[in-house]
Protein backbone atom coordinates (compact mmCIF):
# COMPACT_ATOMS: atom_id res chain seq x y z
CA UNK A 1 0.00 0.00 0.00
CA UNK A 2 1.19 3.51 -0.80
CA UNK A 3 0.59 6.22 1.80
CA UNK A 4 0.58 9.82 0.73
CA UNK A 5 1.07 11.05 4.30
CA UNK A 6 1.44 8.81 7.28
CA UNK A 7 3.18 10.61 10.18
CA UNK A 8 1.31 9.99 13.44
CA UNK A 9 2.59 11.77 16.50
CA UNK A 10 -0.12 13.51 18.48
CA UNK A 11 -3.53 13.59 20.14
CA UNK A 12 -5.39 15.91 22.56
CA UNK A 13 -8.85 17.06 23.75
CA UNK A 14 -11.67 18.80 21.86
CA UNK A 15 -14.39 20.62 23.76
CA UNK A 16 -18.08 20.40 22.78
CA UNK A 17 -21.33 21.84 24.02
CA UNK A 18 -22.59 20.49 27.27
CA UNK A 19 -19.15 19.61 28.56
CA UNK A 20 -18.08 21.51 31.64
CA UNK A 21 -14.58 22.95 31.75
CA UNK A 22 -12.68 23.71 34.92
CA UNK A 23 -9.24 24.57 36.22
CA UNK A 24 -7.27 22.52 38.69
CA UNK A 25 -4.00 23.14 40.42
CA UNK A 26 -0.72 21.49 39.45
CA UNK A 27 0.15 18.29 41.20
CA UNK A 28 3.59 17.71 42.61
CA UNK A 29 5.79 14.97 41.28
CA UNK A 30 5.17 15.78 37.59
CA UNK A 31 8.48 17.45 36.93
CA UNK A 32 10.30 16.57 33.72
CA UNK A 33 12.61 18.97 31.88
CA UNK A 34 12.10 18.77 28.14
CA UNK A 35 11.07 20.43 24.93
CA UNK A 36 7.88 19.13 23.31
CA UNK A 37 7.32 19.01 19.56
CA UNK A 38 5.04 22.05 19.63
CA UNK A 39 4.90 24.96 22.05
CA UNK A 40 2.31 24.61 24.81
CA UNK A 41 0.35 27.70 23.80
CA UNK A 42 -1.25 25.42 21.19
CA UNK A 43 -4.50 23.74 22.14
CA UNK A 44 -4.21 19.98 22.12
CA UNK A 45 -7.48 18.16 21.32
CA UNK A 46 -8.21 15.08 23.43
CA UNK A 47 -10.87 12.39 23.42
CA UNK A 48 -12.03 9.25 25.14
CA UNK A 49 -12.15 6.58 22.44
CA UNK A 50 -13.66 3.15 22.36
CA UNK A 51 -10.94 0.48 22.14
CA UNK A 52 -7.32 0.69 23.21
CA UNK A 53 -4.29 2.82 22.33
CA UNK A 54 -3.14 0.03 20.02
CA UNK A 55 -6.47 0.06 18.17
CA UNK A 56 -8.49 3.21 18.79
CA UNK A 57 -12.17 3.11 17.91
CA UNK A 58 -14.75 5.87 17.64
CA UNK A 59 -14.69 8.99 19.80
CA UNK A 60 -17.26 8.41 22.54
CA UNK A 61 -16.55 11.40 24.79
CA UNK A 62 -14.81 14.58 23.53
CA UNK A 63 -12.65 16.30 26.14
CA UNK A 64 -11.76 19.96 26.48
CA UNK A 65 -8.56 21.12 24.80
CA UNK A 66 -5.42 20.60 26.83
CA UNK A 67 -4.09 24.14 27.22
CA UNK A 68 -0.80 25.66 28.36
CA UNK A 69 0.01 26.25 32.01
CA UNK A 70 3.33 27.95 31.16
CA UNK A 71 3.19 31.76 31.07
CA UNK A 72 6.25 32.04 28.81
CA UNK A 73 5.68 29.41 26.12
CA UNK A 74 9.11 29.63 24.50
CA UNK A 75 11.02 26.36 24.01
CA UNK A 76 13.55 27.36 26.68
CA UNK A 77 10.81 28.04 29.22
CA UNK A 78 9.10 24.75 28.48
CA UNK A 79 12.35 22.80 28.73
CA UNK A 80 13.01 24.33 32.14
CA UNK A 81 9.51 23.86 33.51
CA UNK A 82 9.44 22.06 36.85
CA UNK A 83 5.76 21.18 36.71
CA UNK A 84 3.03 20.14 34.29
CA UNK A 85 2.97 22.28 31.16
CA UNK A 86 -0.60 21.73 29.91
CA UNK A 87 -3.88 20.63 31.41
CA UNK A 88 -7.64 20.38 30.90
CA UNK A 89 -10.65 19.32 32.95
CA UNK A 90 -13.90 17.92 31.54
CA UNK A 91 -17.03 16.40 33.06
CA UNK A 92 -18.33 13.55 30.88
CA UNK A 93 -21.80 12.02 31.01
CA UNK A 94 -20.78 8.56 32.17
CA UNK A 95 -19.95 6.99 35.51
CA UNK A 96 -16.46 5.65 36.11
CA UNK A 97 -17.91 2.14 36.28
CA UNK A 98 -19.42 2.65 32.82
CA UNK A 99 -16.06 3.76 31.44
CA UNK A 100 -14.33 0.70 32.92
CA UNK A 101 -17.03 -1.74 31.81
CA UNK A 102 -15.65 -1.74 28.25
CA UNK A 103 -12.33 -0.92 26.59
CA UNK A 104 -11.66 2.84 26.47
CA UNK A 105 -8.56 4.98 26.00
CA UNK A 106 -7.67 8.66 26.35
CA UNK A 107 -5.87 9.98 23.28
CA UNK A 108 -4.23 13.40 22.85
CA UNK A 109 -3.54 15.10 19.51
CA UNK A 110 -0.94 17.65 18.52
CA UNK A 111 -3.50 20.22 17.32
CA UNK A 112 -6.81 20.54 15.52
CA UNK A 113 -4.90 21.23 12.32
CA UNK A 114 -2.83 18.05 12.69
CA UNK A 115 -5.50 15.87 14.28
CA UNK A 116 -3.88 12.74 12.86
CA UNK A 117 -0.69 13.32 14.85
CA UNK A 118 -0.92 11.59 18.23
CA UNK A 119 1.35 12.61 21.10
CA UNK A 120 0.12 10.63 24.12
CA UNK A 121 -2.32 7.87 24.97
CA UNK A 122 -3.44 5.84 27.96
CA UNK A 123 -5.81 2.88 28.38
CA UNK A 124 -8.54 3.16 31.02
CA UNK A 125 -7.93 0.11 33.16
CA UNK A 126 -9.06 -0.45 36.72
CA UNK A 127 -9.91 -1.15 39.34
CA UNK A 128 -10.80 2.28 40.64
CA UNK A 129 -10.01 3.16 44.26
CA UNK A 130 -12.67 5.07 46.21
CA UNK A 131 -14.20 6.27 42.97
CA UNK A 132 -10.91 7.52 41.51
CA UNK A 133 -8.60 6.25 38.79
CA UNK A 134 -5.15 7.44 37.70
CA UNK A 135 -3.99 6.55 34.19
CA UNK A 136 -0.52 7.07 32.72
CA UNK A 137 -0.42 8.66 29.25
CA UNK A 138 2.48 7.19 27.33
CA UNK A 139 4.52 9.19 24.82
CA UNK A 140 3.78 8.38 21.18
CA UNK A 141 6.22 8.52 18.28
CA UNK A 142 8.85 10.63 20.02
CA UNK A 143 6.42 13.51 20.54
CA UNK A 144 8.20 14.86 23.63
CA UNK A 145 5.05 14.50 25.78
CA UNK A 146 3.99 12.16 28.54
CA UNK A 147 1.16 12.72 30.98
CA UNK A 148 -1.55 11.31 33.15
CA UNK A 149 -5.30 11.39 33.46
CA UNK A 150 -7.12 11.61 36.78
CA UNK A 151 -10.74 10.36 36.70
CA UNK A 152 -13.13 11.01 39.60
CA UNK A 153 -16.63 9.53 39.76
CA UNK A 154 -19.03 12.26 40.88
CA UNK A 155 -21.70 9.85 42.15
CA UNK A 156 -24.37 11.26 39.81
CA UNK A 157 -23.62 9.32 36.63
CA UNK A 158 -20.84 11.69 35.57
CA UNK A 159 -17.05 11.56 35.79
CA UNK A 160 -14.58 14.45 35.98
CA UNK A 161 -11.53 13.83 33.78
CA UNK A 162 -8.36 15.89 34.26
CA UNK A 163 -5.68 15.45 31.59
CA UNK A 164 -2.16 16.68 32.39
CA UNK A 165 0.80 16.80 29.99
CA UNK A 166 4.49 16.93 30.86
CA UNK A 167 7.57 17.29 28.67
CA UNK A 168 10.06 14.42 28.35
CA UNK A 169 13.17 16.06 26.94
CA UNK A 170 12.80 14.52 23.50
CA UNK A 171 12.47 16.97 20.62
CA UNK A 172 11.00 15.67 17.41
CA UNK A 173 10.22 17.70 14.32
CA UNK A 174 6.60 18.33 13.47
CA UNK A 175 5.72 17.84 9.81
CA UNK A 176 3.60 20.33 7.93
CA UNK A 177 0.31 18.82 6.89
CA UNK A 178 0.00 18.36 3.14
CA UNK A 179 -3.47 18.06 1.71
CA UNK A 180 -2.57 18.92 -1.86
CA UNK A 181 -2.33 16.45 -4.71
CA UNK A 182 0.21 13.65 -4.32
CA UNK A 183 1.15 12.98 -7.90
CA UNK A 184 -0.66 11.59 -10.90
CA UNK A 185 -2.45 8.26 -10.58
CA UNK A 186 -3.65 5.89 -13.26
CA UNK A 187 -7.07 5.29 -11.76
CA UNK A 188 -8.65 7.48 -9.12
CA UNK A 189 -11.95 7.28 -7.27
CA UNK A 190 -13.40 10.41 -5.66
CA UNK A 191 -15.21 10.46 -2.31
CA UNK A 192 -16.94 13.70 -1.38
CA UNK A 193 -17.38 14.63 2.28
CA UNK A 194 -20.61 16.60 2.44
CA UNK A 195 -23.53 17.02 4.86
CA UNK A 196 -21.50 15.07 7.46
CA UNK A 197 -21.37 11.97 5.27
CA UNK A 198 -18.98 10.21 2.88
CA UNK A 199 -20.37 9.99 -0.64
CA UNK A 200 -20.46 7.43 -2.17
CA UNK A 201 -20.60 4.94 0.67
CA UNK A 202 -19.57 2.21 0.48
CA UNK A 203 -16.90 2.84 -2.15
CA UNK A 204 -15.41 -0.08 -4.08
CA UNK A 205 -12.06 0.01 -5.87
CA UNK A 206 -9.60 -2.43 -7.40
CA UNK A 207 -6.25 -3.09 -5.72
CA UNK A 208 -3.79 -0.44 -6.83
CA UNK A 209 -6.37 2.29 -7.35
CA UNK A 210 -6.26 5.61 -5.54
CA UNK A 211 -9.08 7.16 -3.50
CA UNK A 212 -9.28 10.92 -3.04
CA UNK A 213 -11.39 12.35 -0.20
CA UNK A 214 -12.47 16.00 -0.67
CA UNK A 215 -14.18 17.97 2.09
CA UNK A 216 -17.06 20.15 0.89
CA UNK A 217 -18.41 20.79 4.38
CA UNK A 218 -17.62 23.95 6.34
CA UNK A 219 -16.65 21.79 9.33
CA UNK A 220 -13.30 19.95 9.38
CA UNK A 221 -13.30 16.19 8.84
CA UNK A 222 -10.95 13.21 8.68
CA UNK A 223 -11.01 9.80 7.03
CA UNK A 224 -9.47 7.50 9.64
CA UNK A 225 -9.38 3.69 9.75
CA UNK A 226 -9.27 1.83 13.05
CA UNK A 227 -5.86 0.62 11.88
CA UNK A 228 -4.29 4.01 11.26
CA UNK A 229 -1.48 2.45 9.27
CA UNK A 230 -4.16 1.65 6.72
CA UNK A 231 -5.74 5.13 6.47
CA UNK A 232 -5.18 8.42 8.26
CA UNK A 233 -6.00 11.55 6.27
CA UNK A 234 -5.32 14.11 8.97
CA UNK A 235 -7.59 17.14 9.28
CA UNK A 236 -9.25 18.23 6.04
CA UNK A 237 -10.60 21.78 6.03
CA UNK A 238 -13.19 23.02 3.57
CA UNK A 239 -12.00 22.38 0.00
CA UNK A 240 -9.00 20.27 1.06
CA UNK A 241 -8.30 16.79 -0.31
CA UNK A 242 -6.34 13.69 0.64
CA UNK A 243 -5.30 10.91 -1.76
CA UNK A 244 -4.07 7.41 -1.05
CA UNK A 245 -3.50 4.25 -3.12
CA UNK A 246 -4.62 0.88 -1.70
CA UNK A 247 -2.94 -2.40 -2.66
CA UNK A 248 -4.22 -4.87 -0.05
CA UNK A 249 -7.66 -6.40 -0.80
CA UNK A 250 -10.17 -6.26 2.02
CA UNK A 251 -13.07 -4.35 3.55
CA UNK A 252 -12.07 -1.41 5.70
CA UNK A 253 -14.27 0.72 7.95
CA UNK A 254 -13.24 4.31 8.55
CA UNK A 255 -14.65 7.28 10.45
CA UNK A 256 -14.32 11.01 11.17
CA UNK A 257 -12.36 11.83 14.33
CA UNK A 258 -14.33 15.05 14.84
CA UNK A 259 -17.90 13.77 14.51
CA UNK A 260 -19.03 10.60 16.30
CA UNK A 261 -21.22 8.34 14.19
CA UNK A 262 -19.82 9.58 10.86
CA UNK A 263 -18.58 6.38 9.19
CA UNK A 264 -17.71 4.96 5.79
CA UNK A 265 -16.69 1.66 4.21
CA UNK A 266 -13.93 1.08 1.65
CA UNK A 267 -13.87 -2.22 -0.27
CA UNK A 268 -10.62 -3.08 -2.07
CA UNK A 269 -11.08 -5.95 -4.54
CA UNK A 270 -8.17 -8.16 -5.62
Amino acid sequence: MTHSRMDRRTFLAVGTGGIVAGTVGLRSGLSQGATPTSLPEALHPAHIHAGTCDELGDVVYPLNDVASLVADATPAAVAGADEAIAQSTTTVDASLDDLLAAEHAINVHESAETIGTYIACGNLTGPATDGELMVDLEELNGSGYTGEAHLVDNGDGTTTVTVTLMSTGALAGTPVADHAGHGETAAEVDVVIEDFAYQPDPVTISAGQTVTWTNRDVAPHTATARDREMLQSGTLGQGESYSQAFDAPGTYEYFCEFHAGMKGVLVVEG
